[in-house]
């Protein structure tokens, strides 16, 4: 049963060209496994909410499996709500849902989240848009005011490019960089476009 599941996400994501299906099928055959090895970044990232948004409600942009959401102490916010594309991610994080937190299949695109956060963390997902700055500004509606953006991403070449459309949109006032066998992160905590709101 299960081989007969990965091969219909494999043709829904390769020749459909499903974008749900592709995640799917990622986090099926394992794919994503090595992002728990990401200790330090998911640590980091957690360090930059706990320090700039005590007690907050958070929404988490590509939560996956809700790593992030498991370094965190329950006390450190208030509300939480993680989404993303993957079905399955989603299906394995309601395992540490609770009445503060919740979790969602939607695509970051065009998700509408009906209620504002004082932060939005995108826990590396921003780069798999085709616009980071024009997702930020959309974002940016959903923010309190003092509200942050958390955003780690993956050091590649292609990487400063991404910062650099980030930072042409939000301003970057905190930031904690991470390394381990798998490469180097980038995180920062920014302050969102003021035309938002």
């Amino acid at each position: 049963m299960r081989y007969l599941h990965v091969v219909t996400l494999w043709f829904r994501s390769r020749i459909l060209r499903d974008r749900a299906a592709r995640w799917n099928l990622q986090y099926a055959v394992g794919k994503w496994d090595k992002l728990k090895a990401e200790q330090a970044r998911l640590a980091a990232t957690a360090q930059l909410l706990v320090r700039h948004v005590p007690r907050g409600r958070v929404l988490e942009i590509g939560c996956g499996e809700a790593l992030l959401q498991q370094q965190m102490n329950p006390a450190d916010y208030l509300g939480w709500l993680g989404v993303d594309i993957s079905e399955l991610a989603i299906r394995r994080a309601q395992a540490f849902a609770t009445d503060q937190v919740r979790y969602l299949t939607a695509d970051m695109e065009i998700f509408e989240p009906g209620a504002r956060f004082d932060a939005i963390v995108f826990t590396e997902s921003i780069y798999y848009s085709a616009s980071p700055g024009r997702l930020l500004h959309r974002y940016g509606r959903f923010l309190n005011p003092g509200g942050v953006f958390i955003i780690s991403i993956f050091r590649t070449k292609r990487s400063d490019a991404i910062w650099t459309e980030i930072h042409a949109t939000a301003a970057a006032f905190d930031a904690i960089a991470t390394t381990n066998e798998l490469g180097a992160w980038n995180c920062e905590a920014l302050r969102p476009p003021k035309n938002t709101r």
